[in-house]
């Protein structure tokens, strides 16, 4: 499959339930909002939906010789509520240098691809987000080492299309889950000299 590449992760997934009734991949939609800057004297961050959407906070500082390092990529079902006590987002802000702020409401493609627990669906594309992006900047504690599928309760396998903003590339096109496939954007972290 031209233009692919495979995102490296631990075991593999032994079964994944494939019938009439539920379809192999689930599929989801999440379009990124254009990055805006969360000020350090700001409780939260800038959104115009009350609907769940994942996000990520995304840092660049004058040191460094790349840009758009995205540190953080959480959920939440309730925005109003989530970031007053954020601790992680808090202590991200503070940290030298600018943070950006970039949200994604997630649309749930229809049919039989029906999503009949919206709150474990969110969770499980996280989980994969974390898994796709991360790097040695991520501050995702929680998250980074499992996977949908991987525990007591069963996972879905999922088809992620990401759009929007890019991310300077980082936030790849696609995912596919399992086997985890990522169609990448071209690497535009470096900083013109």
């Amino acid at each position: 499959m031209k233009g692919y590449k495979i995102v490296q992760w631990n075991d593999a997934v032994s079964k994944v339930c494939n019938s009439r009734d539920n379809p192999l991949y689930k599929e989801a939609g999440l379009h990124w909002s254009r990055p805006t800057i969360w000020a350090k004297e700001d409780s939260e961050p800038r959104f115009d939906t009350e609907k769940p959407f994942l996000y990520s906070l995304v840092r660049n500082h004058g040191k460094s010789l790349t840009k758009d390092h995205i540190v953080y990529i959480g959920l939440t079902t309730a925005p109003r509520s989530r970031f007053g006590n954020h601790e992680t987002a808090h202590e991200i802000v503070k940290k030298n240098g600018q943070v950006k702020f970039s949200y994604a409401p997630v649309d749930f493609i229809s049919g039989k691809n029906r999503i009949e627990r919206i709150g474990k669906a969110l969770e499980e594309i996280e989980h994969l987000l974390i898994w796709a992006v991360r790097s040695k900047d991520m501050c995702n504690e929680r998250k980074c080492f499992t996977l949908p599928g991987m525990g007591k309760n069963g996972g879905n396998a999922w088809h992620i299309f990401n759009t929007g903003y890019r991310f300077c590339g980082r936030m790849p096109r696609e995912i596919v889950f399992p086997w985890m496939i990522a169609k990448l954007g071209r690497d535009r972290t470096a900083k013109p000299r």
